[in-house]
């Protein structure tokens, strides 16, 4: 994820948030998926792991953002 692109951090942050949205509906998605059994526990932990190492990611940039931006 490269922030560089953004000439503001409150711009930046407006980003973040939208991607944590969307990362939230992925999960939504996923569990809903798991529940139907369309998808295998394996599937399921592997796409969980890397939705919830990707939902990290953004967390500690909006921190960082909100941080720099004085928000």
């Amino acid at each position: 994820m490269n922030l560089s692109q953004f000439k503001d951090p409150k711009d930046a942050l407006k980003y973040l948030k939208k991607e944590r949205k969307r990362l939230e509906k992925e999960m939504e998605l996923l569990l809903k998926k798991r529940d139907r059994g369309e998808i295998d526990d394996e599937e399921f932990n592997s796409k969980k792991r890397e939705i919830e190492r990707k939902f990290i990611e953004i967390m500690d940039r909006i921190a960082q953002m909100k941080y720099l931006s004085g928000v």
